[in-house]
């Protein structure tokens, strides 16, 4: 049995999928203005173990992911880097960009790419149809040229703050916000439509009689795109902490009114916030780092990947410098002696392999325990098992956690660098301890390491440690 813990009720919960047949999962993905950072990535890394452990489990999955390429933020920015384009242009030019790195990062994280990725304005259609539906049912109306959703009236039916505590008596009738992100204490009547300004990009929404140039807000986004790609109510719905208020409450709430949704998702599943150096991660604080920058620091991709998997989806990570060293070396450790284990087959049908299998999934079903988990393949990898048990069992754990073990080879060692190792190795029994050093040396030189075992020498390749 596979337990998460939902956000809705802040339990752990065993789940049980809507349909037999496929699990639906809906992420919020990128706003593709700028490059996306650690703590932005750490959201695509749950969502992906989320799917890389339900298919474990035996479930078939249609996972959804939206790119936000409209809203507030891409157009100032589109707008302040190409004013001399025609405005749907600039916009267009400047979020296939982010996007194209967006898929970049994920590749190089071996997050697997979504099956559904529509973008916001590929979809603007389906958000004409939703806004129309939630003014139809009266619980939005039209005030100089944008349409917001009436939350307090909402709220005199349904629950508002699903996810999060809200005390709208604090709120004062008829106020209304227009920016996508604020806080829960600032909960006003939010922005469906939003009216185009001068020289922005804009759509046509035609209502009650009236055409409304502008362009969607940021939660209608996603309540669109979530019923035309997965349907409601959908399975999981995944994202960063940060999006449970107002993002998400905003979604829930329009779609049970325009959808007629009494759940927009089963599950919601949550993130924590990435620190680094215990501090919130802000331009401001020279502390924003994105994928480039730890590759520009000549670390692997997938340390990061392994770091975010050393602590649990729900947890604050504090990234340091030195946890990601410290992550590369036991990623680094991994890899090798995964490439010892090179020319063995896999086996799968011993009584070690079943147990220790039986394991691992009891691990990763349990709110995705990757902690557990990984520390589960390190002590495999430790163990005194059959070799091809062994590889067996780690290629089956990284069917989740996403390491990228399979693409470890083997490395050919050259003729010249095995016979200076073995006249070192003859060196050491004689106890000529000089010579044995500078035939280390001579080695090292060469861009190869030799490490000294019970078993005799091993050989390792400088440059494909990593």
């Amino acid at each position: 049995m596979l337990y998460l813990r939902n956000s809705l009720t802040n339990q752990k919960e065993e789940f049980i999928s809507l349909n037999k047949k496929q699990v639906r999962i809906y992420t919020c993905g990128p706003t593709v203005y700028d490059f996306a950072h650690i703590g932005n990535l750490r959201s695509y890394l749950l969502a992906d173990i989320l799917q890389r452990t339900l298919k474990f489990n035996g479930y078939n999955v249609l996972w959804a992911m939206n790119i936000t390429d409209v809203d507030d933020k891409t157009i100032k920015k589109a707008l302040a880097a190409a004013p001399d384009q025609k405005p749907k242009g600039a916009l267009a030019a400047l979020t296939e960009k982010y996007t194209q790195t967006f898929w970049a990062d994920l590749e190089k994280l071996n997050i697997v790419r979504p099956d559904r990725t529509p973008t916001a304005t590929g979809t603007i259609g389906a958000m004409r149809e939703l806004i129309g539906s939630i003014l139809a049912a009266d619980y939005a109306y039209i005030k100089d040229g944008s349409v917001y959703f009436n939350v307090r009236k909402y709220a005199r039916k349904f629950k508002y703050g699903q996810l999060t505590k809200i005390d709208l008596k604090k709120m004062k009738i008829g106020t209304r916000i227009d920016l996508d992100e604020y806080d829960k204490e600032s909960a006003q009547d939010f922005a469906l439509w939003k009216a185009a300004k001068p020289n922005e990009p804009f759509w046509e929404l035609g209502l009650g009689g009236q055409k409304l140039p502008g362009h969607p807000g940021w939660h209608i986004e996603c309540s669109a795109m979530s019923k035309k790609y997965l349907g409601v109510p959908f399975d999981i719905h995944t994202g960063g902490v940060d999006l449970k208020f107002p993002h998400h409450e905003n979604e829930i709430a329009q779609s049970a009114i325009g959808y007629h949704a009494a759940k927009l998702a089963n599950f919601f599943l949550h993130n924590e916030h990435i620190l680094v150096n215990g501090q919130r991660m802000a331009k401001r604080f020279h502390n924003f780092f994105t994928l480039n920058d730890l590759i520009k620091k000549g670390y692997n991709p997938l340390s990061f990947r392994y770091l975010v998997l050393q602590n649990h989806y729900s947890s604050l990570l504090n990234f340091t410098w030195e946890s990601l060293t410290a992550a590369q070396a036991a990623l680094d450790k991994i890899y090798t002696l995964t490439r010892d284990l090179a020319t063995a087959k896999t086996e799968e049908a011993s009584k070690e392999y079943g147990v220790n299998q039986q394991e691992f999934q009891t691990f990763i079903n349990d709110d995705l325990d990757t902690p557990r988990a990984l520390a589960l393949l390190r002590e495999i990898l430790g163990r005194s098992l059959e070799p091809e048990t062994k590889k067996g069992l780690i290629f089956e754990f990284d069917r989740v956690l996403g390491l990228g073990l399979g693409q470890v080879k083997e490395i050919n060692i050259p003729t010249a660098i095995t016979r200076l190792a073995e006249q070192r190795q003859q060196a050491r029994e004689q106890k000529n301890w000089s010579q044995a050093d500078k035939l280390r040396k001579e080695i090292k030189r060469q861009g190869y390491l030799i490490e000294d075992t019970r078993d005799g020498f091993k050989i390792k390749n400088k440059e494909k440690l990593q």
